[in-house]
């Protein structure tokens, strides 16, 4: 079925080209053409403005009836404005951003008020109840004898751009140095001081360019504090007056500040002192005690919470609890009280500065034995205590945190405590070159402002936050 045969060998030549056919095509993109269309307005317009020359005719004033009109309206703007003054409706308003708030401290302005070959230094400042004015006393740092300096209180006034003048606008004459000073807290014209020679002075600044004081009394030492009484009897401002002769004395100012009484005369009996127990009652044996002067006060405060209470505190380190209501005649003269009611745990030197807090019931002493204390009031142990490398002389409550406490005294520094802790509050810092020993701070409520003054009669200016924590 199969069989075997060999064929010859066929071959055929291959058919592939190696050539490729090519071709070329050319594109061309349209040609774009511009073309221009300048535009230009045609229209125009001119106009002509003339004025008009207008003789003007004087105007016809009656002076007299207008001199009536201003006597009649004055007295009721004047009073209108005073009210204005010590208003507290915009206390916490704030035009100024979040952005534009003060963060911290900040030093506006520092002025030089006293001359160098004076020699004195800031004795008190106080600002006025609107915060526009700042009254700065002075005084001489050490006296050996009797005070017979003259002394000035210079008014600084608060410029449209918030800075004050360098120089006073008004000036006041006393004849010894100035202890302390206190505006009236509903009438921002009325101006008190004690001196050294212990006269007590008021001055009613809206009179005339240059007024005159009214002598309220005469203390026999230096008037260490004056403060004027937020209540009033009879609708009469009440000044109470301290001084080292160991008497409080309380006046009553009736016809418009020129007319001064006294209302009630206190001491603090040297009985109160342990040491003065074992002195007989008179050397001689002719003089009552009830004569002399009681002891050295150096400071008081009146309670916040209820105003008929006040601390007072002595030259001998005293802290004594008092009442305006207390009735207890000193032998030999009905007319003089005794108004101590308690005790306190009394410092070892003297005491310096008495503060009551605004919000609650206690109050703080510093004394020379460089120690502040923070007392409640209704214990005579104090609930804590803190220690200085320095004597502290003052304090000063502060803005945005009511338990915040300003110190100074002897040295620059300021130093901020929280009387609820005891802590310090380092956050707030009122540091500079130049300071001497500082001898007065004060805090304007109004402007949010606070004035230092030094032993060498530099005034400073600060700025400060509303919110301290």
């Amino acid at each position: 079925m199969f069989t075997d045969r060999s064929l010859d060998a066929v071959s055929f030549d291959s058919q592939i080209s190696t050539e490729k056919s090519e071709s070329s095509a050319n594109i061309q993109t349209t040609e774009i053409v511009y073309n221009e269309n300048p535009v230009q307005t045609v229209e125009t317009r001119s106009i002509e403005t003339q004025t008009v020359t207008v003789e003007k005719k004087k105007p016809n004033v009656d002076f007299n009836k207008l001199a009536q009109f201003l006597n009649r309206v004055t007295p009721s703007i004047l009073e209108a404005l005073d009210e204005a003054y010590g208003t507290d409706a915009f206390d916490d308003y704030d035009t100024k951003t979040d952005e534009d708030s003060v963060a911290s401290t900040q030093l506006v302005q520092k002025i030089n008020t006293s001359e160098p070959e004076s020699h004195m230094k800031v004795t008190d400042m106080c600002w006025s109840i609107g915060g526009g004015t700042l009254a700065v006393s002075y005084g001489i740092p050490y006296h050996e004898t009797w005070c017979d300096h003259y002394s000035k209180v210079h008014l600084y006034n608060q410029t449209k751009d918030g800075t004050f003048t360098d120089s006073p606008h008004k000036t006041l004459e006393a004849n010894a140095c100035v202890t302390t000073l206190a505006y009236h807290p509903t009438e921002p014209s009325i101006l008190a001081v004690g001196l050294f020679n212990g006269d007590v002075l008021v001055w009613n600044l809206r009179n005339d360019a240059s007024p005159t004081s009214v002598s309220v009394c005469i203390h026999g030492d230096t008037v260490c504090q004056i403060y004027w009484k937020a209540e009033t009897v009879n609708d009469a401002a009440m000044l109470v007056t301290a001084s080292k002769d160991g008497y409080i004395y309380t006046h009553k100012m009736v016809a418009n500040f020129t007319v001064s009484h006294v209302y009630t005369r206190s001491k603090i009996s040297k009985e109160h002192n342990p040491i003065e127990n074992i002195r007989p009652r008179s050397s001689g044996g002719s003089r009552e005690r009830a004569v002399e002067s009681g002891l050295c006060i150096t400071a008081f405060d009146f309670s916040s919470v209820d105003p008929i209470f006040f601390i007072v505190g002595t030259l001998c380190g005293g802290i004594y609890k008092c009442s305006v209501e207390r009735i207890a005649p000193i032998e030999g003269d009905n007319t003089l009280m005794d108004p101590v009611i308690g005790e306190y745990e009394r410092h070892d030197g003297s005491i310096t500065c008495i503060k009551f807090s605004p919000i609650r019931n206690l109050f703080v002493t510093s004394g020379t034995d460089k120690e502040m204390r923070i007392y409640d009031f209704e214990e005579h142990t104090c609930l804590r205590s803190i220690s200085f490398e320095n004597t502290i002389v003052g304090l000063a409550w502060m803005l945005g945190n009511q338990d915040v406490l300003a110190t100074y005294g002897a040295g620059s520094d300021v130093r901020l405590y929280n009387v609820t802790d005891g802590t310090p509050v380092t956050g707030i810092k009122f540091e500079t070159s130049g300071r001497d020993n500082t001898s007065c701070l004060r805090v304007n409520s109004k402007k949010d402002l606070v004035g230092i003054g030094d032993t060498q009669g530099n005034v400073e200016i600060w700025k400060i936050p509303r919110k301290l924590l």
